[in-house]
């Protein structure tokens, strides 16, 4: 039978033991957390880091932006509203305004990364430019469908006026690709971390 000392003894032990697994757990949660920061981390630096397409696509977006809806899109604008260009009501001098400025937006965002964002003012943009763009075009078919006429410059009108606005249509091309590449890339990164996360070793619960 053991004696009272032995059984102090060995009690003191046991909490001695019990205190350095308590540590010991403590300090491997506290290097887990310190492991599943380190990956959040990683996963945010590298969302931040776009490849070099997503700039050359900005920058085309930037080059069909001045071409289509600032240049010409402005020169439309004044002309409506100044009573240049015949058959139109100011309502679509507006539209294409609207249009211009919610493209402008869309392009800002673009270079923030606000994607999605971008993306939904672009629609819109496209939609109130396009609506005025089209009509135009259309105003001028009907003007030659029921009329003779002989001028080269009318002939043509509503050839220069597609070659002039429907290059829009590139910028919301171009803001969906972006938009598919950051999704694609957000997809990618939450799988790259869900499988370090899912292959980072897991300490067992039962202590030996």
């Amino acid at each position: 039978m053991r004696s009272k000392k032995e059984r102090l003894k060995e009690q003191s032990l046991k909490q001695i033991e019990q205190k350095r697994a308590a540590e010991r757990e403590e300090r491997e949660e506290k290097e887990q957390l310190s492991k599943s920061d380190e990956l959040s981390l990683s996963s945010v630096k590298l969302l931040k880091k776009e490849p070099i397409v997503c700039l050359i696509l900005k920058i085309l977006a930037v080059g069909v932006y001045l071409y289509s809806c600032f240049f010409y899109g402005g020169v439309t604008v004044i002309g409506i509203l100044s009573g240049y260009v015949n058959n139109t009501g100011s309502k679509y001098a507006y539209y294409m305004l609207a249009g211009v400025i919610l493209l402008l937006a869309s392009l800002l965002l673009m270079f923030f990364k606000k994607y999605i964002a971008s993306f939904v003012l672009n629609i819109i943009g496209t939609i109130l430019y396009m609506k005025t763009a089209v009509f135009l075009v259309e105003n001028v078919r009907r003007l030659l469908e029921n009329n003779y006429v002989t001028d080269a410059k009318i002939l043509d009108l509503d050839k220069t006026y597609i070659y002039r606005h429907y290059p829009e249509l590139a910028f919301l091309a171009l803001g969906a690709a972006l938009l598919v590449i950051n999704i694609v890339r957000r997809y990618l990164k939450y799988r790259r971390l869900k499988a370090e996360r899912d292959n980072a070793p897991v300490k067992s619960i039962i202590d030996d």
